[in-house]
């Protein structure tokens, strides 16, 4: 693919590959995941047998909140560069993720308030490898992967069915595109602007009750009263 005039290119020294962060991924995923029932079941088992204090079942309260946030910072990226072979790169927490523009897959988009009132909006790339990054900017932040990711997306060929969610169309300037009868983009899950004003009270209405019910479940488990 053709690269974005300005964007910062990998260094010769750098070894990338497609496919790099898979592992990773994997490992996250499988994580967060388990965890929420894994910590449920083990935590009830301790307090039958005596060895913690029941007051570790609040935790399982927790758990769920644990596993969006691991989820969401395990696949952030920063110091985002590009491959002369078209290969996006990011370091994350859980080491160097690449993807492979000319074979994405999904195409996403997450926003929510950032540290310092406005909006942290990012886009979330997955490819065919199963490798996912969550990313903005590029290295030294002079300018986002906007343009990278659209001209990528445009290359595609007219049935490579990239699922392309509404609000990642809406920033890349790609609604009409996706919108086309062919199979080179496809609408992905639409969620309504306004959800982002209102995250933090859907999240709370949605969370609260799944949070009490994993300590009431907790306190079942365990056999305290």
């Amino acid at each position: 693919m053709t690269l974005t005039p300005g964007a910062p290119t990998v260094p010769h020294d750098l070894a990338v590959s497609a496919g790099q962060g898979r592992r990773a991924r994997r490992a996250v995923d499988a994580f967060v995941w388990l965890l929420t029932p894994v910590h449920l079941v083990a935590v009830s088992l301790l307090v039958q047998a005596g060895t913690v204090s029941d007051a570790l079942v609040f935790g399982n309260m927790a758990t769920p909140l644990v596993s969006l946030l691991v989820a969401f910072y395990s696949a952030t990226g920063w110091h985002v560069q590009v491959s002369a072979e078209g290969l996006l790169t990011a370091r994350t927490l859980s080491g160097r993720r690449t993807v492979e523009l000319a074979a994405l897959t999904k195409v996403g988009r997450v926003e929510a308030a950032g540290e310092t009132g406005g909006t942290d909006d990012r886009l979330i790339l997955t490819d065919a490898h199963g490798v996912r990054v969550i990313v903005h900017k590029f290295k030294g932040g002079a300018d986002t992967v906007d343009r990278t990711v659209r001209r990528a997306l445009l290359e595609r060929s007219i049935d490579a069915g990239v699922i392309v969610s509404a609000r990642a169309a809406e920033r890349l300037g790609l609604a009409d595109e996706v919108a086309r009868a062919n199979r080179k983009m496809v609408p992905g899950r639409s969620v309504p602007g306004w959800v982002g004003g209102w995250l933090p009270i859907v999240a709370t209405l949605v969370y609260v009750p799944v949070g009490f019910g994993l300590l009431i479940a907790g306190y079942l488990l365990a056999g305290s009263p």
